[in-house]
């Protein structure tokens, strides 16, 4: 009996659980966390936010912002950008490292910079010709895949 109760009340508390952290809400830009507010106003000066999400999971909290032209940025807990996504359109390169641009502009002039990724140790950029080129840690182009 002792074991069906503990079983139960565990089941119980996964499913409470389960529902609060896949919890989204719509939030309002300055309840971001200040360093994601800083790099809108920063490397986004003049566009118009048209919803920011807070996403509550297991993992943590992220940030999904979106403008009125379809650009969107991920932000992790602290306010770091995740993912910048310009879909199919260019996009800032000020807050990219200039590595990654250097290389870039200088195999793919005239390419430009339509998302880019944080991921794991490293970075995944999509220019507009659709090529992805993956760079390391230590910001070193490391592959291509189109």
């Amino acid at each position: 009996m002792k074991r069906i109760l503990a079983f139960t009340l565990a089941l119980l508390s996964f499913a409470v659980i389960s529902l609060h952290a896949g919890s989204d809400r719509i939030i309002q830009l300055n309840q971001l966390p200040k360093a994601a507010q800083l790099f809108v106003t920063k490397y986004f000066a003049g566009r118009t936010v048209s919803l920011v999400k807070e996403d509550r999971e297991f993992s943590g909290t992220t940030y999904d912002l979106t403008f009125s032209d379809g650009t969107e940025i991920e932000f992790d807990a602290r306010g770091g950008w995740k993912e910048v996504d310009g879909k199919h359109t260019a996009i800032p390169t000020a807050f990219i490292p200039a590595q990654i641009t250097k290389t870039l502009q200088a195999s793919h002039a005239g390419d430009a910079i339509v998302q880019i990724e944080r991921k794991g140790r490293g970075y995944k950029v999509e220019l507009s010709s659709g090529i992805e080129a993956y760079f390391n840690a230590r910001l070193q182009l490391v592959r291509y895949d189109d």
